[in-house]
Formats: C-alpha cells, sequence, structure tokens
C-alpha cells in the first residue's frame, strides 16, 4: 500500500498524476527508454537524470483530488524533484497552443526543469495519466490522440523507387518531392521524401534519412550499435494554427484522426519491409501488432 501524499509535501513540486493499476515497473521501462541515466536511485525513488529524481508512488485520497482539481480516476502521483530553471515570459503569440507553456505566463521553464516536464508529459501520454504543475496549480491532461507521427528505425536503407512503391499500397495520392527537386541538385542529397495528399490540404509526409546516432531507446540492440536508418511519417495540416491548437474544432480532430490511420497503416508497411523498430514521438517503441496495419 502507497503511503498517501500529503498536501503542504505536494504544493511546492510538479506531479505526475497516475491511474490505478499502473506498476513502478512501468515508468521505470518508459525511463529508460529517454533517459540514458534513468535508474532507480533508491527504494520509490527514480531518477530521470543527474539532480532530477521521481518519488513515488504516492496515493492520492479524495480530499486531495478535490483540492488539486484532480481527474476522478486520478490514484498515484509521483512527486518531482529538480532544479527550477525559468526564462523569459510566454510570448502572446504562443499562448493557448501548448497548456503546459500557458502554466508559466510570467517565465517558461527552460534546461533541466523544461527536459523533466518533457519526461513526465511523455509518460503520462503513454500511461493515460496527467501533471499537475507547481506554482499555478495547473492540471495538463496530455491527449493521446494528439500524438500522430511515428518513426520506423530500421537497420536496411530502402531505396527511393522501391520505398515509393511501399507506400502508394498504403497512402492515397503519392507523389515524390524529388519531382520538385532539379536533377542535378537530386544527386547531392543523402536521403528523400515522399508526400501522399489528403483532403484539404493536409500531407503525410515520410521523410529518410541515416543517422550515426543510436536512438536512446535502441542503445540494448546490436543492429543499432552504428546508426539506423529513419523513416519518419508525420502529420503536415494544412492549417497548423488550428490542427495543433490545445483544443482543435471538430474538423480538424477527424481530420487528425484520418492521418494518424494512414501513418499507422503505412508504418506497418515499411517495417514489415525493413525491419527494425517503430517509435512514437516521444520516443517509446511500438508494437505494430498494436497498430492499424
Amino acid at each position: 500500500m502507497s503511503a498517501p501524499l500529503v498536501r503542504t509535501l505536494a504544493e511546492p513540486h510538479h506531479l505526475l498524476v497516475l491511474p490505478a493499476d499502473i506498476h513502478p515497473d512501468e515508468l521505470e521501462a518508459l525511463a529508460v527508454s529517454r533517459s540514458e541515466t534513468a535508474s532507480w536511485a533508491g527504494d520509490a525513488d527514480l531518477r530521470l537524470a543527474p539532480g532530477v529524481h521521481l518519488t513515488g508512488p504516492w496515493s492520492l485520497d479524495a480530499d486531495l483530488r478535490a483540492a488539486f482539481d484532480l481527474p476522478a480516476w486520478s490514484a498515484d502521483a509521483y512527486l518531482l524533484r529538480c532544479p527550477v530553471q525559468r526564462g523569459g515570459p510566454l510570448p502572446a503569440e504562443l499562448r493557448g497552443i501548448d497548456p503546459l507553456l500557458d502554466a508559466f505566463p510570467e517565465g517558461v521553464p527552460v534546461g533541466v526543469e523544461q527536459e523533466s516536464l518533457d519526461h513526465l508529459r511523455a509518460f503520462a501520454r503513454r500511461l493515460g495519466g496527467a501533471l499537475r504543475l507547481a506554482g499555478s496549480g495547473a492540471v495538463v491532461v496530455p491527449d493521446p490522440e494528439a500524438a500522430t507521427d511515428l518513426t520506423v528505425l530500421a537497420p536496411v536503407w530502402l531505396d527511393h523507387d522501391a520505398c515509393l512503391q511501399v507506400l502508394q499500397q498504403s497512402l492515397p495520392h503519392v507523389r515524390s518531392l524529388l519531382d520538385d527537386v532539379p536533377d542535378a541538385a537530386a544527386a547531392d542529397l543523402q536521403g528523400y521524401g515522399i508526400v501522399s495528399e489528403l483532403a484539404g490540404g493536409d500531407l503525410v509526409e515520410l521523410i529518410a534519412s541515416g543517422s550515426a546516432r543510436t536512438p536512446t531507446v535502441l542503445r540494448g540492440e546490436e543492429w543499432a550499435a552504428d546508426g539506423v536508418v529513419t523513416y519518419e511519417l508525420r502529420w503536415r495540416p494544412a492549417h497548423p494554427e488550428t490542427a495543433f491548437a490545445a483544443r482543435p474544432p471538430l474538423g480538424q480532430r477527424r481530420a487528425r484522426a484520418e492521418a494518424a490511420d494512414l501513418i499507422e497503416r503505412a508504418a506497418v508497411a515499411l517495417h514489415a519491409v525493413v525491419g527494425g523498430e517503430i517509435s512514437d514521438d516521444d520516443g517509446f517503441l511500438v508494437d505494430p501488432a498494436d497498430l492499424d496495419g
């Protein structure tokens, strides 16, 4: 049984709030996927980076849920201990885009604090949780549906024409970005791009390139020791100012869902040809069996 979280202890710290039945080992596995220094530093003390620790899980009672305005499903919390590092005020043109940044209008987190909050948001998105931010007390519940993009990390370089053929089986109205590049310039490119044209001017874009860096999530894989080939599949909405807003309109949500479905299909099709792994934009591996193939 977890110890109950006391308000006076929790108030000055950012919190990762989780539903019931999330085992600490699940959180550790996600932390290790994003940070090479992540490990248990002690009982109920998960180190994310030097000087950055998550302690818990602490149990949440009804009174604290009400006091912190947490979702009804909130069962446990991890308390973040990290340096407070703030930059300048949030520019007016960036307000209303990211609810996490909106919670810090007088000085947005930078450096270690920003990286730590990025970790917590990624954990919350994957585990169906939320963040409670110190200071303002804002509660941020990441929307899993907002994460549309996937990357196939592979040991195999698929040449342009072969990749084009694979994507034509999965995506509508596919064309090569090399069609827009003069032949002389195309010869010097280190990768290639392919797009699928969707309704309303939206695109699904694939960018293929090589990377000499081993992604953190693959550092234990021998085949990735000398780098990987990345096939990035991304949604490029025609109106990003509304598509990426904190609360996009219904039409944009439908377009996003369509794009996400197509990206999943394309990722599964590519993975079947080149092998390797599929990761989401938070750096976590995704099982192809869980995607729409």
